[in-house]
């Protein structure tokens, strides 16, 4: 016997009351309704009266209509499939935006009854009029015992159908119901819900963030409340001219995205004149940084993706698009004493700054012109903004690399499709988007598009920085008046000049304590090197540690008592003397380890000492030789006119720079096809200075980073990801190379031009 199944009726139920969120997302489903229909006017109206019995909504549009058998054969139908096979509208061609066929049970999460008054246009006059009580699902038993009611209409009863709802005293109602009417009035009675002034302020603002502003000549969005019309009206979507920065990027697929920065921070005419020397300074001397980029306003760049980023993943994601604009919203006056500024700001409104970012803040995703919520929706952080800059605080002029924005400085637009973007599928409740592997793999490229945007703010605000403390320096100045009351051998000052005394004694001793802070930190960047290189043999040691219990000379000796070593000779197998013998060759790679551990933290090499840079170099590469060599590495050092050449300085900061090289050459390696892998390092003395170059054949500095190659240096920046585009290396090791290098006088680091493979050069001021 075959049974076929039976739908429950609280179907209608559930699907209705429970799969929309709350009221505003059920009235957004039925606005986009309206637009698959091909309208360029809908209108939301709210009725609300004292007795909420008589309170009444009605979403009314100039679109397309339904004819009889539209409505029985698709919104009659639950989960109909004719939007997801027709993903285009018949006259306008607009790509739907719905499609799982359910829309239509909104009107059950808006009142318990409803009537749809449905036309499309025609000499005839005829239309139809359908209504639903859905309190009679609650009594069915199953779906199909409930029925709703479909009857003809006329124009003539349309009009007064419209009078009696109160539509025709609409400012809008001329434009919206012509003599040849088309289109559908929805009304919802029994609401479910108390529209309150607050209430619809909220729907107000959903609406405003519902479609862009480019979509608002083509399809006009009105909402009224009818015991004030004139309370609202043309729902204006978000639009702002006075923002910092404006940043654009389209992905066509690929592993590029293009990407358009607009500068508007700064004034341009102050920068030409007052602020020009910033642009001798070597970062701002090459595109897009220079003046004559500035003057354009807007620069393009294209960023690279990763070739670990999984193909297929990529082609998921699919093409999209991503607007968004960086708004400071408060303008700190940072002038100094004398009235010199840091920066040249261009100066905004403060106050409306803030309140519209108040009301469109936020990264807000655009599926077919129609917002899917929450993202960016009161205060949503879905792309974790607030974590990256809580890990990361500094301001844009501190320090380069590691500048986070902020969430409340944001405001942007992500734009997909249901025909380029499949992958993105609606979550049950209508409310975002199936978090899976694409999904995941795209909020890491808007994280990398953002970060253009971070280190081009960056760049510029660091090296506006560095210009005024050079041209201010009054750290120098205090420096200069405390020596100078310090070395005073003059009685009976005077109660001024004894309280300066006070002062540059303590300044000399913050002085001294901050020379031993940086003895400390020198240790901790030793400390934090070895550490990233312990984390790229962590495979290796786990696999030795596992055999570290049982200590084989102990147990060979324990075994010649039983077992003569002789009845094994000759087999491969099954003979617990080479088990021994494998076991001690391990317990020797592990030796070696922990003395080159331990060596690189002894307490001589944090001290400021004379170091013999040939000699310190020959016992470095001895001190990796025996780890690289079983990674089939070759590591070879060039030594040329060094005899004799000292450096001074602490060992330990020379550790943590050519540890990082290594383990960045040993990283490269692991994805590259060389057979012969090689690392070579060259020192020489050339006119008083130690010229120490790295060099190793491996896959090469990543793709990313070509066009701007000293990005590498900056803090978090590393080109180690996943398939997903998530960075899994720390970022750290060039990073703590050049703040080491730069405590030294005279010194410098700087990435070599190599045809193949990646190259490093170190410069040391020697004695």
């Amino acid at each position: 016997m075959k049974i076929p199944f039976a739908i429950s009726a609280r179907t209608a139920h559930l699907i209705g009351m429970e799969n929309f969120a709350n009221a505003e997302g059920a009235i957004v489903e039925l606005v986009k309704n309206a637009y698959d229909a091909d309208a360029d006017t809908c209108v939301v109206v709210a009725d609300i009266r004292e007795n909420k019995a008589e309170s009444q909504l009605f979403i009314i549009d100039n679109g397309s209509g339904m004819t009889d058998e539209i409505i029985i054969k698709h919104w009659m139908t639950i989960g109909t499939d004719d939007k997801l096979l027709n993903t285009r509208s018949s006259n306008k061609k607009r790509v739907k935006s719905g499609a799982k066929g359910i829309g239509r049970f909104a009107l059950n999460r808006l009142g318990t009854s409803a009537e749809m008054l449905s036309f499309v246009g025609s000499e005839s006059g005829k239309g139809y009029v359908w209504d639903v009580d859905w309190k009679k699902f609650d009594q069915a038993r199953v779906l199909s015992d409930v029925e709703a009611s479909l009857e003809e209409i006329t124009t003539d009863d349309l009009v007064g159908k419209l009078k009696k709802y109160g539509i025709d005293k609409l400012p809008i109602y001329d434009k919206l119901v012509s003599e040849n009417f088309h289109g559908t009035i929805l009304c919802i009675s029994h609401l479910n819900d108390d529209w309150n002034d607050d209430a619809l302020n909220g729907l107000l603002r959903n609406l405003e963030m519902l479609i862009p502003a480019e979509l608002q000549t083509s399809f006009g969005l009105y909402l009224y409340k009818m015991h004030d019309l004139q309370w609202s009206g043309k729902i204006n979507p978000m639009e702002y001219e006075d923002y910092d920065y404006k940043i654009s990027a389209q992905y066509e697929g690929g592993r590029e995205i293009q990407i358009k920065i607009e500068r508007n921070e700064l004034n341009l005419s102050k920068l030409e004149t007052l602020y020009s020397k910033v642009f001798l300074r070597d970062a701002m001397k090459a595109a897009p940084f220079r003046l004559e980029d500035f003057r354009k306003r807007e620069v393009s760049q294209t960023i690279q993706i990763n070739k670990k980023v999984d193909a297929n993943l990529l082609e998921q994601v699919g093409k999209f698009g991503f607007t968004f604009f960086f708004l400071k919203n408060t303008l700190k006056d940072d002038r100094d004493k004398d009235g010199n500024q840091k920066y040249p700001y261009n100066l905004f409104d403060e106050s409306a700054r803030t309140h519209w970012l108040d009301r469109f803040g936020g990264v807000r995703i655009y599926r077919d012109e129609f917002r899917v919520r929450p993202y960016g929706e009161n205060g949503d952080d879905w792309l974790g903004l607030g974590r990256r800059q809580a890990k990361s605080p500094g301001g844009a002029g501190q320090k380069m690399g590691g500048y986070r924005i902020r969430p409340n400085q944001i405001a942007g637009i992500v734009k997909i499709s249901r025909l380029t973007n499949a992958a993105f599928e609606d979550k049950s409740s209508r409310e975002g988007i199936q978090e899976n592997e694409a999904f995941a793999l795209f909020k890491n490229l808007l994280l990398q598009i953002i970060s253009v945007f971070e280190l081009d703010r960056n760049t510029v605000m660091y090296n506006l920085s560095e210009l005024y403390k050079g041209e201010h320096p009054q750290t120098t100045r205090a420096k200069e008046i405390a020596y100078k009351a310090l070395d005073s051998k003059a009685e009976n000052l005077s109660k001024e000049a004894e309280d300066l005394k006070v002062l540059a004694a303590d300044y000399k001793s913050l002085e001294t304590e901050l020379n031993d802070k940086e003895v400390e930190l020198s240790m901790l960047r030793g400390l934090a090197s070895m550490g990233i290189s312990s984390a790229t043999f962590t495979h290796e040691l786990r696999s030795v540690m596992i055999r570290l219990l049982p200590r084989n000379e102990l147990l060979k000796n324990i075994l010649l008592q039983y077992l003569p070593e002789k009845q094994f000779e000759g087999m491969r197998f099954d003979n617990p003397y080479q088990e021994l013998r494998n076991m001690k060759e391990e317990d020797e790679r592990l030796y070696n380890w922990l003395l080159y551990s331990l060596n690189s933290i002894r307490r001589s090499k944090r001290d400021w000492v004379n170091i013999d840079l040939s000699n310190y170099l020959t016992l470095f590469i001895e001190s990796w030789r025996p780890i690289l060599l079983r990674k089939m590495i070759h590591i070879d050092l060039q030594i040329t006119n060094m005899d004799g050449v000292l450096l001074k300085g602490f060992e330990m900061d020379l550790d943590s720079i050519f540890n990082n090289f290594v383990t960045n050459s040993i990283s490269a390696f692991l994805t590259s096809n060389e057979k012969k892998k090689k690392i070579s390092v060259s020192v020489s003395n050339d006119h008083g200075y130690a010229v120490i170059d790295f060099v190793d054949n491996g896959i090469g500095l990543s793709q990313e980073y070509r066009n701007n190659p000293d990005v590498i240096f900056n803090a978090f920046e590393t080109s180690t990801v996943d398939n997903q585009n998530n960075k899994i290396g720390t970022g750290m090791g060039l990073f703590i190379a050049k703040g080491i290098i730069s405590k030294y006088p005279d010194a410098m680091i700087a990435l070599l031009p190599v045809e193949t493979g990646f190259g490093i050069r170190t410069i040391f001021k020697i004695k």
